[in-house]
């Protein structure tokens, strides 16, 4: 198949756009680019049918450091089309909702190209790179049952686990900042979107701010290679990933104001020494697990919604007999609405450290720091609903936690266009 690169997508979008009302393309108040088609996009939510389209792209400079700075620039993206179905309104299905979607990435990023030495860089100062270039894929397809008066949710179908477990806001460029972070850290057993996997969650709404849930997804690292994108068959399959998750969502504590907090734990029984092994030794193992906690938390209010200081913080803990990474931390503030004029932009700022097991590190002289760093600061300028540019600054200590390549100072920017 061959590979459509996006940097034909503008002419692309050109045409849709030709498609779309003159009156409602580009409307600086709307909420999408192309409008709300003379209204047929409001007439079929109200009727159960929900599209979802957008661009993402990720370019960074590596001004300073690294392996090779003042190298030319690099740009990651990722198209993104979805679509819901609310069935209770299509068919009268009570509580019932599918969903779509399919992605595609292109890039390259400066993380690989330029950054890693001897070994890559724990994290990617491009998100939209993760899991390399994708082409096409299936990244949801999902069934949900809501039982209301239970409180009780199910969904199955192709899934990634970061979809409901681990789950953070994603309003950094850096990977080390963005939603689930077991994805980045034990990535080769935890497949997040845009991989999907076979799985099934459930959770139960205990009280008003309380939750619990549980999910069983096929491991198969064949979902995770660019010419499966589109394979639905579990050939190849390894064991399950089994997260369970206790949510607490208090509507009212710091300040009186609303946060979430994440705390889960994940076992694997894959036993293929090709997919689980003593990272020391290379004897078999028939288990991995890990565990995380995730924090959001709005600190200060200076107007309506989420205008004020905002905290996040995320730890994970890993099996140290067959993990590279035994433990992050990821800590950062975002002030939301500079002022009144810019209700809707916000800066953010965040560090994370990525410690390497001890186990691996004794045995392998390039990794000689003790723990990869990565800080960035950034601003999300608003300017619609639908535009998103984000210019950042990011600097990564110990690339790949070694000395042997030096710490890397990188200028980026990250767009997102709501079709």
């Amino acid at each position: 198949m061959k590979k459509i690169s996006l940097a034909i997508l503008p002419t692309v979008l050109m045409t849709v756009m030709s498609q779309a009302h003159s009156e409602d393309a580009f409307d600086s108040k709307g909420q999408y680019m192309l409008g709300d088609w003379s209204g047929k996009r409001t007439e079929l939510a109200q009727q159960g049918v929900k599209f979802e389209a957008n661009i993402a792209t990720d370019t960074a400079y590596l001004a300073n450091g690294g392996r090779n700075e003042h190298a030319d620039p690099t740009t990651a993206g990722q198209l993104w089309l979805g679509t819901a179905l609310d069935m209770e309104k299509l068919a009268g299905w009570d509580g019932v909702t599918i969903r779509a979607v399919m992605t595609a990435r292109q890039g390259n990023s400066t993380s690989v190209d330029d950054i890693s030495g001897e070994v890559p860089q724990m994290a990617n100062v491009q998100g939209t790179y993760g899991r390399g270039n994708q082409k096409s894929r299936l990244s949801e397809l999902s069934v949900e049952k809501n039982f209301k008066d239970q409180g009780l949710s199910i969904k199955a179908g192709r899934l990634g686990l970061g979809m409901d477990f681990n789950v953070m806001a994603c309003d950094f460029a850096n990977t080390a900042f963005c939603a689930a972070q077991m994805g980045k850290w034990q990535g080769g057993i935890w497949m997040n979107t845009p991989v999907s996997q076979w799985g099934l969650r459930v959770k139960q709404q205990l009280t008003s701010d309380v939750a619990v849930q549980v999910g069983v997804y096929e491991f198969n690292p064949e979902n995770a290679k660019e010419r499966h994108g589109w394979n639905l068959d579990t050939n190849n399959a390894d064991g399950v990933t089994i997260p369970v998750e206790v949510i607490w969502q208090p509507k009212s504590l710091v300040n009186g104001l609303a946060g979430s907090y994440r705390l889960g734990a994940m076992y694997n029984t894959a036993d293929n020494t090709e997919n689980q092994k003593d990272i020391q030794t290379g004897a078999p193992e028939d288990r991995t697990f890990a565990g995380w906690l995730a924090v959001e938390q709005q600190l200060t209010s200076t107007g309506s919604g989420k205008q004020g200081l905002h905290g996040f913080a995320n730890f994970t803990w890993h099996d140290r007999t067959t993990n590279k990474v035994d433990n992050t931390q990821q800590i950062g503030l975002k002030y939301v609405g500079l002022s009144a004029v810019l209700p809707n932009d916000y800066v953010g700022l965040g560090v994370n450290r990525v410690h390497v097991n001890n186990r691996l590190s004794s045995l392998k002289e390039p990794f000689n720091a003790s723990a990869e760093y990565n800080v960035e600061l950034n601003y999300s300028y608003n300017p619609t609903k639908w535009l998103m540019l984000r210019p950042n600054l990011q600097y990564v200590i110990n690339p790949g936690s070694t000395n042997n390549v030096d710490d890397a100072f990188v200028l980026g920017l990250s767009t997102k266009v709501v079709f």
